[in-house]
């Protein structure tokens, strides 16, 4: 049965959507020269793979969210306030979550 997926048009919805999710975590990875972005999670017993592509890789180590700015940064520490959530991007040497990249 193939992967479910759905891309995002902006990052920042990918991030709202992985702040107000279980994932504490994205992973990045290089493929075929496109800087994809990426989480999985099972829904209903499928894998389901949300994304979104970037121009250039984020070199930080953490996407920050402001959820009352509804504002997206980047930075290498972890931020602890309550406002702030602060995401971990993981960065993936290979996979086979992608069948191709971009998928059809």
């Amino acid at each position: 049965m193939p992967m479910m997926y759905i891309q995002f048009k902006n990052f920042n919805d990918f991030i709202r959507f992985i702040t107000f999710s279980t994932t504490p975590f994205i992973q990045y990875v290089n493929m075929n020269d496109h800087n994809v972005y990426f989480i999985q999670i099972a829904v209903f017993g499928e894998l389901m793979l949300y994304y979104a592509e970037l121009d250039k890789k984020i070199e930080d180590k953490y996407v920050v969210y402001n959820r009352f700015r509804d504002s997206v940064s980047f930075s290498n520490k972890m931020e602890s306030d309550g406002q702030n959530i602060s995401v971990p991007i993981l960065e993936v040497e290979r996979t086979n979550v992608f069948q191709e990249y971009p998928p059809k």
